[in-house]
């Protein structure tokens, strides 16, 4: 039998089993042959209505009618080529937003007023901030693209969906005044000894072990002053340094104890590196060469630059909730993220007056209005008597007049 054109198809009668079957191609040009039974009027209009159903965009492929969550589970499982971190961000967005609210339902039954639904009640509910809102919404859509691609919904209901207004993000950073005090308190923190766990070995004395007393001074201080991320700074590597350029390679990020490659292109960057911060790194270095001796074949050999105790990569957690905090309440300083010591690095940029340009490339922005949204603002006096100075340059012999204009410069 030839192919049939969408909406076409035809009712045949089977001589071996005496029953009618309808016989017609959907809407994406797959063959379908479903056996109705021995009346030929309730085959004729069971056919009716697939066709009308093809017509309308409310078909539904046979034996294929899955449900929102087999479908996300299924697209889920065929995610490969993104980063770990992307992976764990899907599954949490799929697990603890999706699911409980589409699970249960036939993913060919979600619409546009269901979707819209679900954004309202997570506006209501308050609990997320916009940008999470957002990246939920990115998900459902390539969901629902995916479902469509496969004929599971044939009118895409991810239409002029209206998201909620994103809000600015908060940034917060040292100030000129305020780093130095918190990078001394830094130079004296101690990590806390380990705490005796048995009470077998209380009044023993322990054989202390060799620590690199320099790792969360010099860890902290190339924060400042490289902008770099903290999983970036967790992955550096002694072979990221260039030492006779004085630049840093980010090359890998850390996460969840594995390496990966940075967020983006963009994130692949070479930051200069000042001759303070290259001081700091090299007595490090000496130090760190030094707990490594002490340690000997203990030491696990993955040439980070900041490693705990025996050479293996900090833990992220302990680092911004142990260390980090501890640091900052030595220092008598308000609570911050790790993540501000980037944006400490970026007001820093801009109050030198670099060329907002260069900011961007060594923060790893992927475009320049993603460093102006975020940190124009953060340093305002930057740009207290502009329109003093932009007269100046004019009338002030820094460009070329003839006599003439002279005139008019005096006049002015």
């Amino acid at each position: 039998m030839g192919k049939k054109l969408r909406g076409q198809g035809s009712v045949r009668l089977r001589e071996d089993t005496g029953k009618y079957v309808i016989d017609y191609y959907d809407n994406l040009g797959k063959r379908h042959v479903e056996t109705v039974g021995t009346n030929k009027k309730q085959a004729v209009d069971k056919l009716t209505e697939k066709m009308n159903q093809i017509r309308t965009g409310t078909y539904r492929t046979p034996g294929e009618e899955k449900t929102f969550k087999e479908f996300a589970e299924k697209w889920l499982a065929g995610k490969v080529g993104i980063k770990d971190a992307t992976k764990t961000s899907y599954e949490g967005i799929v697990n603890n937003h999706l699911l409980p609210y589409f699970g249960a339902g036939r993913i060919g039954d979600l619409k546009r007023e269901n979707i819209r639904d679900f954004v309202k009640t997570k506006v209501d509910e308050g609990k997320l901030s916009s940008k999470s809102i957002h990246n939920i919404l990115l998900v459902i859509h390539q969901i629902i693209d995916d479902a469509q691609i496969e004929g599971l919904i044939t009118n895409n209901p991810y239409i002029k969906i209206e998201k909620p207004k994103r809000e600015k993000p908060e940034v917060d950073y040292l100030s000129t005044q305020e780093i130095p005090v918190f990078l001394k308190a830094a130079q004296t923190y101690r990590e806390p000894k380990e705490k005796v766990t048995k009470i077998t070995d209380r009044g023993k004395k322990k054989k202390e072990k060799p620590t690199c007393e320099t790792t969360m001074h010099a860890l902290f201080f190339t924060a400042i002053f490289t902008g770099m991320r903290r999983g970036e700074l967790l992955g550096l590597q002694w072979g990221d340094i260039d030492w006779i350029k004085e630049k840093i390679h980010v090359k890998r990020s850390l996460y969840k104890g594995g390496f990966q490659s940075p967020k983006s292109d963009y994130s692949k960057r070479a930051i200069d590196m000042g001759p303070r911060l290259t001081e700091v790194i090299k007595e490090h270095r000496a130090k760190q060469n030094e707990t490594r001796l002490k340690v000997g074949n203990s030491w696990a050999d993955h040439d980070l630059i900041f490693s705990n105790n025996e050479g293996y990569p900090l833990n992220a957690d302990n680092l911004y909730h142990r260390d980090f905090k501890a640091i900052l309440k030595k220092a008598g300083l308000r609570n911050i993220r790790i993540h501000d010591l980037r944006h400490t690095f970026a007001s820093i940029m801009i109050a030198a007056g670099h060329n907002p340009k260069y900011v961007q490339t060594q923060l790893g922005h992927s475009s320049i209005k993603t460093t102006l949204d975020f940190y124009t603002h953060l340093m305002p006096e930057t740009y207290v008597g502009a329109a003093q100075k932009s007269e100046d340059f004019v009338f002030n012999g820094n460009v070329l007049v003839t006599s003439d204009e002279k005139g008019f410069q005096r006049k002015c």
